[in-house]
């Protein structure tokens, strides 16, 4: 007997479906872990982080994962920091990551000195990895999987502004005596630009790694006993924009009338500093960064990598601290300046110092 014809136009049709494939699931895109070094908690390291994580994320290439267990930021305190060869040791051992990255000059050099070349490095945070021995120049690295930013003549344009502006006789500077300590100070461009515009650096090497708030002070003191005139305000924990120290340590300063320039952005500015760079635009350095991670993920050999940053910095004033210190900006440099203060606005400290 004939089947009926219902059925056979539903096995008809079961066969066509059966011919017809369905869409595959949407690819996911792969899974790239990575493990991350700092020596200590630094408001210049969370920010450059989060700006690298975002910029990422905004990426569909890959999907990022930053494990916990392989976070480390042991702390500024000396017997702290030297427990940095063993947490980079630890992270370029494991074999779930893809990638390390390094925050600041000594947990760089930490992970470089324990790397044997099969995780792909790579350097965020650093004042200059050139003259501190990281890189041996601009256009190279100095290691197969390793790669950073580097910026040209930041500084040395930075102590020539400062000095063509106020016209100090002698500069103090605070550091640590270590060779990060020298770097994070600018010292080498510091002393090129002294001698080139005569004049003089008056000194204090006596902090700690641990750069707390007392030690700074006693530091103030003695560059003040030294006659300095004017004050660069580094990359130093006692200066911490976040913390409890900036507030007094800027006070101390206004009341001697020293003149001031802050590397680190307007927002010291804007907390009291005479002058500084404008605010680091954490965007675009987390995007640069992260245009190296991808391209590293997608098969590029970190050391083959452009490290060079050439974005020109800007200049910011504070008007309320030049009327404070009694001093008057040129009007040129009014004119030319980026951003200026009227008032003083300090942050809300988010620690201890």
């Amino acid at each position: 007997m004939p089947a009926p014809l219902p059925l056979l136009l539903a096995l008809a049709a079961a066969l066509l479906l059966a011919a017809v494939p369905l869409p595959s699931a949407r690819a996911q895109p792969p899974v790239k872990r990575i493990g991350y070094l700092e020596a200590g908690p630094f408001w210049l390291y969370t920010r450059t982080w989060d700006a690298f994580r975002a910029a990422m994320a905004r990426d569909g290439g890959f999907r990022c994962e930053y494990p916990p267990n392989a976070r480390f930021s042991p702390g500024w305190a000396p017997e702290q920091m030297r427990t940095l060869p063993e947490r980079a040791t630890e992270l370029l051992r494991r074999k779930d990551l893809d990638m390390v990255a390094g925050m600041g000059t000594a947990a760089v050099k930490a992970l470089l000195a324990a790397s044997d070349g099969r995780i792909p490095v790579i350097g965020m945070g650093m004042a200059d990895p050139v003259a501190a021995g990281i890189v041996p120049s601009a256009q190279d690295s100095g290691a197969d999987n390793f790669t950073c930013r580097v910026t040209v003549d930041r500084w040395s344009t930075m102590f020539r502004v400062f000095h063509e502006v106020v016209r100090f006789r002698k500069m103090g500077v605070m550091y640590p005596d270590t060779p990060e300590g020298r770097v994070y100070a600018a010292l080498g461009d510091a002393e090129a630009i002294a001698s080139e515009l005569g004049f003089s650096l008056v000194r204090y090497a006596g902090l700690s790694s641990a750069e707390t708030a007392d030690e700074c002070r006693k530091g103030l003191e003695t560059l003040r006993e030294q006659g300095m005139d004017a004050f660069f305000i580094g990359p130093l924990n006692c200066f911490d924009i976040e913390g409890n120290g900036l507030a007094p340590l800027l006070d101390t300063l206004t009341a001697w009338k020293i003149p001031t320039f802050a590397r680190d952005g307007s927002e010291y500015v804007k907390a009291g500093a005479l002058m500084g760079f404008s605010t680091w635009d954490f965007g675009p350095i987390g995007a640069f960064h992260a245009r190296q991670a991808r391209a590293v993920f997608e098969g590029a050999t970190p050391r083959g990598l452009s490290m060079l940053d050439g974005t020109e910095p800007s200049i910011a004033l504070n008007l309320a601290t030049a009327k404070a210190i009694g001093f008057e900006f040129p009007f040129d440099v009014l004119v030319v300046a980026d951003e200026l203060h009227e008032t003083i606005a300090r942050p809300s400290p988010s620690g201890p110092q």
